[in-house]
Order: structure tokens, then sequence, then C-alpha cells
């Protein structure tokens, strides 16, 4: 089957046409929620696959990241990237009301222009602050506490997360000079950027084509051999897919597993043992094992709970093995 870029250059060839660039990148957005805590509050040290944003409602917030010590005012947003280690403590005697989400997008130059400015604090009142508060106290506002979300509410929520995204790169382009160089000065080279989109794109396209097969036999991705493909040593592939992205490329692959998986069990009228098999596991109870340690329920914990949520009936096709 052609791809979107093999159609585009089989289309006549106009003078006069303008294009839109293509865009084709995974995202993630999760653990997103408010809470109300003491004075003296604190999370232990922990680090996250992807950025986390946080808005203090009330009170004040001291955190360290990578041995630095910040303090969010209230009002203040605070943006932390992905594998940096950190600890977030309440200071203010009245206690402190927060918001956090979490959110990943395999856009390396997105990313890295965002990484390079290490953690950022945009400070209450500020143009930037009063533009990004709006979107995150839109999702704020869509916090449930007892129905299910639809699927116009998460299409809302995607909405304001790109809304994010274009207002974090406009504030990172905005940036003078002097600040960014020190922290620049430590960002990937221009053919390491390359090559760590070249490796997410490949590894997004076998994960596709692994999804698509009508073999017999299990499909799996292997990352060195993609990564060799580009005529470079797994070990410098793995270097610099981790300095962008902050997260390996299995880490990533994954992820996109996660996405997928979630997909699928949503559909009833496919077994569990079928997905395992479009996701590359020999066997149902690696894959169940695996998708418990990513979402802390088994596969078919998530299709029932599911299932309850959208008021449809559980399948009872749930624990089937792939018919061979």
């Amino acid at each position: 089957m052609m791809d979107i870029r093999s159609q585009l250059r089989e289309m006549p060839h106009h003078t006069l046409a303008h294009w839109l660039p293509i865009i084709d990148c995974n995202i993630k957005f999760y653990g997103a929620h408010s809470q109300q805590v003491p004075c003296g509050w604190a999370m232990p040290e922990e680090s996250h696959p992807g950025f986390e944003i946080m808005l203090i409602i009330e009170g004040t917030q001291e955190s360290v990241i990578h041995g630095y010590t910040y303090t969010v005012e209230e009002g203040s947003i605070l943006l932390i990237p992905p594998g940096f280690k950190h600890t977030n403590q309440c200071v203010s005697t009245e206690g402190m009301t927060y918001f956090s989400a979490h959110f990943n997008v395999d856009d390396p130059v997105f990313t890295l222009k965002l990484m390079s400015q290490h953690s950022r604090i945009y400070a209450a009142g500020t143009a930037d602050n009063r533009k990004m508060r709006v979107v995150l106290e839109s999702w704020m506002g869509m916090i449930n506490v007892s129905e299910a979300y639809t699927s116009t509410d998460k299409m809302i929520m995607q909405a304001r997360m790109f809304e994010l995204f274009a207002l974090l790169s406009q504030a990172a382009d905005n940036e003078p000079e002097a600040t960014t160089s020190v922290a620049a000065s430590h960002a990937p080279a221009p053919t390491a950027m390359h090559y760590a989109g070249a490796i997410a794109e490949a590894i997004k396209q076998a994960f596709h084509a692994q999804l698509r097969t009508k073999e017999s036999s299990v499909s799996t991705v292997k990352v060195e051999q993609i990564i060799s493909s580009f005529g470079i040593s797994p070990g410098y592939g793995l270097q610099v897919f981790r300095k962008v992205y902050g997260r390996s490329p299995r880490a990533y692959l994954s992820s996109l597993k996660l996405q997928e998986a979630k997909v699928l069990i949503e559909q009833p009228e496919l077994s569990l043992g079928e997905i395992a098999w479009k996701l590359g596991y020999t066997h149902l109870s690696h894959f169940s094992r695996q998708f418990k340690r990513w979402t802390g329920q088994s596969p078919l914990q998530y299709r029932n709970h599911h299932a309850e949520a959208s008021g449809d009936p559980v399948s009872h096709r749930s624990e089937s093995s792939p018919e061979s």
C-alpha cells in the first residue's frame, strides 16, 4: 500500500499549489490531576519519561530538580523535562493546591527545544503564564468525579494539548539568547537529532507494519536492526535517542504498544490472545504481565472497566487465544 509521501509524489504538480507540512507524531497525555495538600507534604525523588507541567493554584512549592532548588510561587507554572530527577514539597503554612499533568510527543525538534531550557518557571502575571493558564484551567474544569469521559471530552483535551505545545514553543522561541546559550551548548548536534528522529520514525513504521501482518508467526520489531540500518552502532543510536527523547528506543516502542493495546482491548470483538499476537507476544500471559506493569491493571480488568464505563457488555472472548 502506498504511504502518504509516495501518494504526494504521484500527484500532478501545480506551480501555484501551496502545501501545508505533513504532521505525523505520537502524543500521550496522562497523570493529569488536581490536589490539595498540607504544609510539609512532599513527593519522594522521581523522574518521568515525559514532561511534567504544574500550576500552583494556592500556596508555595519548593522543587529540587537535578540538584537545583526552585521556589514556585502561587499562580506560577513549572515545566520539568523528561528524565530529570526531582522532588516537590509544600512550604506554605496554609497548605497548597496544585494541578499537574504529564505529556509526551515524539517530535525531536520540539522536544529538544523544551529540554534545552532545562526546568522552566513561567512566573505568575507574565504573558506566557496567562496564556498557558487558560489551557491548564480548561483541563481542570473537565475533571469528572463520577462520569465517564466521552470521545468529545478527549478530543477537546487533545485540542488544548496542542494549544499548550504551541505556547511552549513560542515561549522558547522568545527566550533571550543569553538565557539559552549555556543550555544549548549541551544540546545534541543536528546530526544526532536527525538520527534520533529517523530511528523513532522507523520504529513507528515497523510497529505499524507488524500490526498489519497476516503471517501465522508472531512478528517483533528489532530495535538494534533498525538502528544499524542507518549505518550507526546500536550504542550510538541509543545515546542520541536518549538525549533527544529522554528515554530509550525500547521505552518508545513500549509506549506505542501501550497506546495500541488500549485501543485494541476496547474492541470487544477481539480476543486478548489475538491482541497479544498482534503486538508481538508469543503468549497471552507475557502480554498480560507487561500490560499490568504499564497500567496497574490486567488486560481483562481494563476491558471490563471500559465496558462498564461505556455501558457496553463485556465480550465472552476476552480470554481466548488467537485462532490458528
